[in-house]
C-alpha cells in the first residue's frame, strides 16, 4: 500500500491542475521545471534550465550505457532525455503528476528515446523499485515536496545499488529572507 504525506498529495493536485501544467509550458518552456544557473540576468529560463542538469550530470563519474537512473520528480523529462541521449543510461522518471507524466511519454517517442526511458507514476516516499536496483538517484527540486524527507532518503538508500551515486537540488531559504516573504509558496507546499 502506498504512503503517501498530505504533502505529497497536495503537490499531486497541484501538478495535475491546467494552472501549473500552462505555466510550467509557457514560462519554463515545457521540458525542465527546475531551477536554472544564469550567466545573465536576462538569461532564458530554458537556457539555464538546461545548464543545470549538463551541471549536475558532469558531477556523476562513469555516467553511460550501463548506469541506471531513477529521476525523482521528473517533471516532463528534460532530464531524463538529456541523460538518455547524451550518456546513453537507462533512466526510469518516477513522478506523481499524471499531466506531466503524458507529456513526457510524448517527448520521449518523439526523440526516440522511449526505450530507455520509463515513466513511472508514483511518490518518492514510496518508490516502486526493487531494493539495490539503481546505480544513481537524481532529483531536482522535488524532495520539498514531500512531508517526510527521512522517509525519501530511506527509499533512496533502498533502491541504490553499492556505490552508487544520489545528486539533487532543492530550493533552501537564506538567512536573510525578511519573514514572511516565502509564506505564500510555504502555504501551498
Amino acid at each position: 500500500m502506498s504512503r503517501r504525506s498530505q504533502a505529497v498529495q497536495k503537490a499531486e493536485e497541484y501538478y495535475d491542475s491546467s494552472e501549473a501544467d500552462a505555466f510550467y509550458k509557457n514560462v519554463w518552456g515545457g521540458e525542465d521545471i527546475h531551477i536554472g544557473i544564469y550567466n545573465a540576468p536576462d538569461e532564458d529560463i530554458a537556457q539555464a534550465s538546461r545548464r543545470t542538469v549538463e551541471t549536475m550530470a558532469l558531477q556523476i563519474p562513469g555516467l553511460g550505457r550501463k548506469t541506471r537512473i531513477l529521476d525523482l520528480g521528473a517533471g516532463y523529462g528534460g532530464s531524463a532525455r538529456h541523460l538518455a541521449g547524451t550518456y546513453g543510461c537507462r533512466v526510469t522518471c518516477l513522478n506523481l503528476s499524471e499531466t506531466q507524466n503524458d507529456l513526457n511519454r510524448d517527448k520521449n517517442a518523439e526523440t526516440d528515446l522511449d526505450a530507455l526511458i520509463d515513466v513511472v507514476h508514483g511518490s518518492f516516499e514510496d518508490i516502486p523499485a526493487e531494493d539495490a536496483s539503481v546505480d544513481l538517484v537524481w532529483s531536482q527540486d522535488a524532495i520539498l515536496h514531500s512531508g517526510d524527507r527521512p522517509r525519501v532518503l530511506d527509499e533512496i538508500s533502498r533502491v541504490l545499488a553499492p556505490g552508487g551515486h544520489v545528486i539533487f537540488t532543492d530550493p533552501m531559504q537564506a538567512d536573510d529572507v525578511p519573514d514572511g516573504v516565502l509564506q505564500p509558496i510555504l502555504d501551498r507546499i
